[in-house]
């Protein structure tokens, strides 16, 4: 009986004073919960406000091959080669046919005033066709595709102002893309 005391003494060393067995688990595991909560959190915020992974969609495009008929532009390229990036093949003998019309350009001066910086609005539209070639049948008739980006400019600087508006053209283009690419996967041909 004195083993059995003395073993239970050195043991209750190891806790504090007035803390049980049962108190000292979650004291460990505290940190754990802390964390798994804050994982949590963080995922709830991100899925809710639209977050996701760049390039990743699980729904398989049934497009494998397209017959695209567009201008050659800045624009018309960025589209072109987000399709070769979606793994969709280019090519005239392609049972299908992109049609990309011309791309319309707004800016649209946001804010007024004689000194500092100015913000603009710059819009990209462009419709689009998506059509059989063994009928000529229309799968998606006169689409719009539609961008928007801010960006400032400054009279002080004026040697930027182009480099500026090319960064949100840019980030257009890529808007584009990714709106095509959506449309595109939920067709099935």
């Amino acid at each position: 009986m004195t083993q059995a005391n003395s073993n239970s003494a050195s043991v209750d060393a190891s806790r504090s004073p007035g803390e049980t067995a049962a108190s000292a688990a979650p004291r460990r595991s505290a940190p754990r919960r802390l964390m798994a909560a804050i994982g949590v959190g963080v995922a709830l915020t991100l899925s809710g406000c639209g977050f996701q992974l760049r390039d990743y969609d699980a729904t398989p495009m049934a497009i494998t091959e397209l017959d695209v008929q567009a201008p050659n532009t800045d624009t018309h390229d960025a589209l072109r080669e987000a399709l070769k990036q979606a793994d969709i093949r280019l090519s005239d003998d392609a049972p299908l046919r992109l049609n990309l019309g011309k791309l319309n350009e707004d800016v649209h001066q946001i804010t007024f005033g004689d000194a500092g910086s100015i913000k603009r609005e710059l819009t990209y539209r462009v419709v689009y066709s998506l059509q059989r070639k063994s009928d000529g049948a229309y799968l998606a008739n006169q689409q719009e595709l539609e961008a928007s980006s801010d960006y400032y400019t400054n009279d002080d600087n004026l040697l930027n102002t182009d480099d500026v508006r090319e960064r949100a053209g840019e980030q257009n283009d890529r808007e584009l893309s990714r709106q095509l690419m959506d449309r595109l996967r939920a067709i099935t041909p």
